[in-house]
């Protein structure tokens, strides 16, 4: 059996086991790409989880490639010094550094760029509907270049290796087939000539630091390249001795999905990829995408498919994942759900990147206090969880009232079709309350039962209530609210109509033709511009959803549902069943009562504001940082 805890080379790189930091856009940078705090406390927090080898997040090679306002610099000279900070961070805290060198080619962001993406050819690209201007040979020169001085940038910086990101959907890989580059000059005829001229660039500046290539083993799209597609990469890799190939999967513009290894993708279909490649070369092979799994860890290394475990979004998680598995604290690991958004929509936002379980991730945890105080909190879902939890690390005494069952609204989170995984962090949520003593009172709280404990602090996390909207003809209606829905054994008909079509109200649409083969399923929203994300994305190429954004439903009549759009009323027919999730409203009852009659009381969660469990857990954190 091969040990994933062994000491071992990768090129001239002796690391201390074989888990990898795969690079992950933190986005807590500024527009200069300088380093602060929360990159320091971010890194050190990873190398002293005990991975062998962190690759930093992606650099740019020149400002025309960025693809975030907040991205790392490598591009000019003083940005030696500012990265120079982190591999000293990395370094002191016991692991190695490499840097992610890039260029987003048609993937560049304008906004971090400050001009039109620069691509083989015009070909747009989907994630950002920008269409970049074809790149002229100058401009490739100019970019051929680059990478050798970011190589060079890098050594400065104390990296004791490389990353070349040949794949993912960026600029090399761009290059490589049909239907991303249409060019009739010799980059258009030998469709490998800007890789040869990279890797020439790259690895005759590389001044003894090893090299790792990146690549994506399939793009998962039509015309993209497939496993055989990458051998002129990987044979180039084996030419100029790279340390190692890190295969991922999709790419940034057509495939995010599978770029983002979003919880709804075929685990079976990634193997597979990752064995494909394997087969391809004799380079040592980093796999990444969901492998924050022992069993799966070890049948990757056994099975021979992987020499190496790269971890990405699940350091995010929990930074001591590594540390956790090899002294057997299996039970302590905060697991990853997939969901995505404490990591890439809180980094497309630009907040920076976050966890939905982990408001930890660039701060220091919570050591116990010399104050002696009780914390007594109400609802037990994520904020009412994380408030005891992280008060009882304080080593404060936490009880917590939960009237029903651990995990609130988080339980409903994990029913709609895709979400099985995100049990892995409600899990770990509840395991983490065990594990700290948090006295736990299956009882509905009231202020003569709080008053008896005689809390300190008290904190109100009763979460949110979700009732139907008044309006007219609903009460004759086979209607249900959100919260409801998820109580119906099976819900009944063909054909459903979803009011609201926020997070919830598009999972319930997905949930009804999936898993309960709804025909057709309307949702209807006043909003004209829908927030994107993946759920909303397969929606819109199902044929059996429908989207009616900017209408506002009036009435319910016996003839059908009238709905308001742009001034004009519409029938848009009957239903069988109807859901509303536009009802949802904070429960302050108990709040209210009490808010008064104690020295500290506080209101969290969507008790507070109803939001989403980024928030709970934040707002958790921030009350226990008071005291």
């Amino acid at each position: 059996m091969v040990g994933m805890f062994d000491a071992v080379k990768m090129g001239s790189l002796n690391l201390k086991n074989r888990f990898v930091m795969a690079p992950v856009k933190t986005a807590y940078g500024n527009p200069k790409g300088e380093v602060n705090e929360l990159h320091l406390k971010f890194y050190e927090k990873v190398a002293k989880g005990g991975i062998a080898l962190i690759i930093t997040e992606p650099v740019a090679v020149l400002k025309s490639g960025r693809e975030h306002p907040k991205q790392l610099c490598i591009d000019e000279d003083y940005c030696v010094d500012e990265l120079k900070k982190i591999t000293d961070v990395i370094h002191k805290n016991g692991s190695l550094a490499c840097l992610n060198l890039n260029h987003a080619g048609r993937a560049a962001n304008p906004k971090a760029s400050g001009q039109p993406p620069l691509a083989p050819s015009a070909v747009m690209c989907p994630a950002t509907k920008q269409t970049p201007l074809e790149l002229t040979q100058e401009q490739i020169k100019e970019i051929i270049k680059a990478f050798g001085v970011a190589t060079k940038r890098a050594k400065l910086a104390g990296f004791d290796a490389v990353e070349l990101q040949a794949g993912m959907g960026y600029l090399i890989a761009q290059f490589l087939k049909e239907r991303t580059n249409k060019r009739t000059d010799e980059y258009g005829k030998d469709k490998l000539l800007f890789a040869k001229q990279v890797f020439e660039e790259i690895f005759s500046n590389a001044n003894g630091m090893d090299v790792i290539v990146r690549i994506a083993g399939n793009e998962f799209v039509e015309g993209g390249i497939t496993p055989e597609d990458n051998k002129p990469i990987l044979e180039l890799a084996e030419k100029y001795g790279a340390a190692a190939i890190h295969v991922g999967l999709g790419n940034a513009c057509d495939t995010p999905p599978w770029y983002y290894s979003a919880a709804f993708t075929p685990v079976e279909k990634q193997i597979e990829a990752f064995k494909s490649i394997k087969k391809l070369t004799n380079l040592p092979v980093i796999v990444d995408g969901r492998m924050a799994n022992k069993e799966k860890i070890q049948q990757a290394l056994n099975e021979g498919w992987a020499d190496f475990i790269g971890l990405g979004k699940s350091l995010a998680c929990d930074q001591a994942f590594v540390k956790k598995l090899e002294e057997g604290r299996d039970d302590e690991i905060y697991y990853c759900g997939g969901c995505l958004q404490g990591c890439l929509l809180k980094v497309k936002a630009g907040i920076g990147l976050g966890c939905i379980v982990n408001p930890f991730i660039n701060r220091d945890e919570f050591t116990k206090s010399d104050k002696q105080l009780k914390f007594v909190v109400v609802g037990g879902g994520p904020a009412g969880m994380a408030a005891a939890t992280y008060a009882a690390k304080k080593g404060y005494s936490a009880v917590l009232f939960e009237k029903n069952k651990l995990g609130g609204q988080f339980n409903l989170a994990v029913l709609p079709p895709f979400k099985d995984s995100m049990r892995r962090p409600l899990n770990s949520m509840i395991e983490d309350l065990k594990r700290h003593n948090v006295e736990v009172k299956y009882e509905e709280a009231d202020y003569e039962k709080i008053k008896a404990l005689n809390p300190d602090v008290v904190v109100v996390a009763t979460g949110a209530t979700s009732t139907l909207p008044k309006i007219e003809g609903i009460e004759n209606e086979n209607a249900v609210d959100a919260f409801g829905y998820f109580e119906l054994s099976k819900p009944e008909g063909k054909k459903a109509l979803v009011l609201g079509v926020g997070l919830i109200g598009r999972e319930i649409m997905e949930d009804l033709i999936l898993k309960h083969r709804f025909e057709e399923v309307v949702g209807v929203d006043i909003l004209e511009e829908l927030p994107e994300d993946f759920t909303l994305a397969r929606l819109r190429t199902n044929p059996k959803a429908k989207i009616i954004t900017g209408a506002r439903l009036e009435r319910f009549t016996s003839d059908g549902v009238i709905i308001n759009k742009a001034g004009n009323e519409e029938n848009i027919g009957k239903f069988d069943l109807v859901i509303t999730c536009i009802g949802t409203r904070p429960n302050q009852k108990l709040y209210e009562e009490i808010k008064d009659k104690f020295e500290h009381v506080e209101l969290i969660g969507d008790a507070n504001k109803v939001a989403d469990i980024y928030e709970a857990t934040q707002q958790a954190y921030n009350v226990v940082a008071k005291y």
